[in-house]
């Protein structure tokens, strides 16, 4: 009987340990960045930020090249520019056509986690594409990037779209924005001065206090979510 109750032990143990090592490896990584939107408006600089969540999600079973989709938690940093309304630097992946056609010059990181999935790789100029199988040079590219520091400048090119209401008061006038030309949505003047990332242990940021009440509220007719807000379910 003891020698039942020992052996039942040792299998359970085993059993455990397999488990833990499972979900040790196939966890996602997270990598959590802080990107910073500067806008020069006359003679001024203006500003907004956000924290973002990025999960990766490394496949310990993968056989051959992959694209992942991540799906950042976060809130879109948000620029108040007064009475020329809000930018909202979105997580929606469609992009003005002369965006489309610097990504399309190679003439930054590849990728394939989708655009803020990217924008750290871009960043720190580490390549996130997983052109190998083996499951250990994906883990390392991650790791690699998170012994990255410091704020980084990120091409233009990379961005995700920009975005503002022409009325705040409007749900259904959100705009692209070029953000080689501010200028076109905000008035004379306006220009996009730097989009910086910089890796960070900080929580994410809650809803900017300048959105409208409307879009604070989420209201049932005009959903948002996935372009300008990501919160993970409660």
């Amino acid at each position: 009987m003891k020698g039942c109750l020992v052996a039942l032990g040792i299998l359970v143990g085993l059993v455990t340990a397999v488990l833990g090592l499972l979900w040790l490896n196939l966890r996602d990584i997270h990598v959590r960045y802080r990107l910073t939107v500067e806008v020069q408006d006359g003679d001024l600089i203006r500003d907004g930020s956000s924290v973002f969540d990025v999960p990766y999600h490394v496949d310990f079973f993968a056989d051959g090249p992959h694209t992942y989709h991540v799906s950042p938690v976060g809130y879109a940093p948000t620029v108040d520019l007064g009475e020329k309304g809000l930018l909202f630097l979105t997580m929606d992946e469609w992009r003005p056509r002369e965006q489309e056609s610097e990504a399309r010059k190679g003439l930054h990181t590849p990728c394939t986690f989708g655009l803020l999935g990217c924008l750290p790789f871009v960043a720190y100029n580490i390549s996130g594409v997983w052109q190998y199988p083996d499951y250990p040079e994906q883990k390392a590219r991650l790791y690699e990037l998170l012994r990255q520091s410091g704020p980084r400048d990120v091409p233009f090119g990379s961005l995700p779209r920009l975005s503002r209401f022409l009325d705040i008061n409007d749900p259904l006038s959100l705009v692209p924005v070029s953000p080689y030309d501010l200028a076109s949505k905000f008035g004379p003047g306006v220009k996009l001065k730097h989009v910086i990332l910089e890796l960070t242990d900080d929580p994410v940021m809650p809803q900017p206090k300048t959105w409208p009440q409307w879009l604070a509220k989420k209201g049932d007719t005009y959903d948002y979510d996935h372009i300008l807000f990501h919160i993970p379910e409660r």
